[in-house]
């Protein structure tokens, strides 16, 4: 009867020790939440309704800031049924210049890589004006009392009188919600021969087009009406 008892209290702790390890509960401090990353698998941490899992950390070379090294995290985020995965990077180009992610925005929060020396953490914040961010297609971003889904990409092209393709573009469709009013806007691919990012109107918002791609839109919201933007 004593060694089943023992057996009962050890199987007891190390149920305790691997779910603290797997899952913590955090709170927000100072509007964000900053979870240090190790290579491989990290523990999952509950925010609110979210379980935010950092399934795997990916780095080709070390230092971080190594030219050319290669920085990949498998990101989980469960939200009660629904289940939501992505992937922020940071690479250098062969033309030097840096290409990254990030910050990735899903419902109400942006997550962001924050890299210093050899130490990596990804940073959960509440989206906000003025920021940049990047949605995934399919995915939702909520600002304030507006809604931004990406809903499609749609592949196009041109092709000369002899039939032979001369370009290739996308056409964008993102639908724009605050309350009871929606709009569904429609835009091009960007022209990457000019710089120039596409800026959207709606209601009291300006909605600018920073990047594009078929998996996913770099985003800028501007509430026209905030304080923030008044003093600029």
């Amino acid at each position: 009867m004593k060694t089943f008892e023992i057996n009962i209290v050890i199987l007891l702790l190390v149920f305790i020790q691997f779910s603290g390890y797997t899952q913590s509960e955090k709170n927000m401090s100072n509007n964000s939440l900053v979870i240090p990353l190790k290579i491989g698998k990290n523990p999952s941490t509950q925010l609110e309704t979210l379980v935010i899992e950092p399934a795997n950390l990916f780095i080709q070379s070390k230092p971080v800031n190594k030219p050319f090294s290669h920085i990949q995290l498998e990101l989980n985020i469960i939200d009660n049924n629904s289940r939501y995965t992505t992937f922020l990077w940071n690479y250098n180009e062969s033309n030097g210049s840096q290409k990254i992610n990030y910050p990735k925005a899903y419902q109400n929060y942006s997550f962001n890589l924050k890299m210093n020396k050899e130490e990596i953490e990804l940073v959960v914040e509440k989206l906000d004006f003025g920021k940049a961010m990047f949605i995934d297609l399919g995915q939702t971003a909520v600002i304030g009392n507006l809604t931004i889904l990406f809903e499609d990409c749609i592949g196009e092209w041109s092709v000369d009188i002899n039939g032979n393709q001369t370009d290739a573009f996308n056409t964008y469709n993102i639908s724009l919600s605050e309350e009871n009013e929606q709009k569904t806007v429609s835009f091009m691919s960007l022209n990457k021969n000019t710089d120039k990012e596409l800026s959207i109107e709606w209601k009291n918002y300006k909605i600018l087009v920073l990047e594009d791609s078929e998996k996913a839109l770099k985003l800028m919201v501007v509430n026209n009406n905030s304080k923030q933007n008044k003093n600029r």
